[in-house]
């Protein structure tokens, strides 16, 4: 089987390439940096150079793969406008030229990456977005499985890497809320187990399922383990959530990227948990790999011990 991919050399892109591949997969990725998926990946996957903005580009990668199932992964947590990186650019506009080629093509499946909390209602224009990108997929005419994670973990989690930067400098950091806001960590290997089992179970074709683990964890709770984890001592201050947006307003004008985003502050709308979407299939995890997802403090202790060996 051949299957094309976008944001492979991303995070969850990295690890699902190589669950791909374990299975004797033929990986195509779509990128636009070349170089970076051949230092990555090497010879062992076909690599497309294209411009996601251009429908000639992606017909022509799509022509010459052959492949006739797509993986939609890139997204931004964060906005650049002088750049031309915005949410409706990002996850909208480069999600509509791909699934207009993909209908002309003769794509027979896409799996496409969300996230947990989208919703037309929501505050934040990361959400929002999502959810534009979803809706211009259920109504394509394409055949279709949506997943939606919650926080991901893995060694690439940005988290981890901004908390032990900021706090090696000064051990004090903000709590949005008080830190009583909820995740559901899932882990990466879960994540990208997932989408090989939406690849090949056409039982969830048409689905939209959730991706979380087993443990509701708040982001106060989450920032303990991982500074234990860590070997580091911090000081935790509860501030409102109105007081934190506004200084990562401020923040996102000086630093780039920003350790957090305005945009983030507005996510934290409602808890991230499975089940409370009734448009969503809560387990997707156990639906589409036939097993339990991986625990918690599992997941976080080799998440963080993977982020501090490849660091160092």
């Amino acid at each position: 089987m051949k299957v094309l991919i976008t944001g492979g050399t991303g995070f969850v892109g990295k690890h699902l390439v190589r669950a791909l591949l374990s299975e004797g997969t033929e990986v195509h990725l779509l990128v636009r940096d070349e170089k970076k998926a051949v230092r990555m990946f090497g010879s062992d996957v076909v690599v497309h150079r294209v411009d996601f903005y251009s429908k000639k580009s992606l017909s022509d990668a799509f022509a010459g793969s052959g492949a006739r199932v797509l993986i939609h992964l890139i997204g931004i947590l964060f906005e650049v406008p002088s750049r031309g990186i915005t949410f409706e650019r990002v996850h909208f506009e480069i999600a509509k030229n791909l699934y207009e080629v993909a209908r002309e093509m003769g794509i027979r499946k896409i799996v496409h990456m969300s996230a947990l909390g989208t919703s037309d209602n929501s505050p934040s224009k990361y959400h929002r977005t999502k959810r534009m990108a979803e809706k211009l997929l259920m109504e394509s005419g394409l055949n279709y499985v949506i997943l939606r994670p919650s926080l991901i973990l893995g060694p690439e989690q940005k988290l981890f890497k901004d908390m032990d930067r900021i706090t090696r400098i000064l051990p004090v950091v903000a709590l949005p809320g008080g830190g009583g806001y909820l995740f559901q960590p899932v882990s990466v290997r879960d994540v990208a187990d997932s989408f090989v089992g939406a690849v090949k179970k056409r039982k969830w074709d048409r689905k939209i399922l959730s991706l979380c683990g087993p443990q509701r964890v708040s982001f106060r709770k989450l920032l303990e383990d991982t500074f234990g984890l860590l070997g580091r001592k911090v000081l935790m201050v509860p501030l409102p959530k109105k007081v934190m947006f506004w200084t990562a307003r401020a923040v996102e004008t000086l630093i780039q990227p920003p350790p957090f985003s305005s945009d983030q502050m507005l996510m934290m709308w409602k808890d991230n948990i499975c089940g409370l979407d009734p448009e969503e299939i809560p387990d997707g995890v156990k639906c589409l790999t036939e097993r339990e997802p991986e625990d918690y403090h599992e997941a976080l202790r080799w998440s963080v011990e993977e982020y501090l060996r490849t660091s160092s």
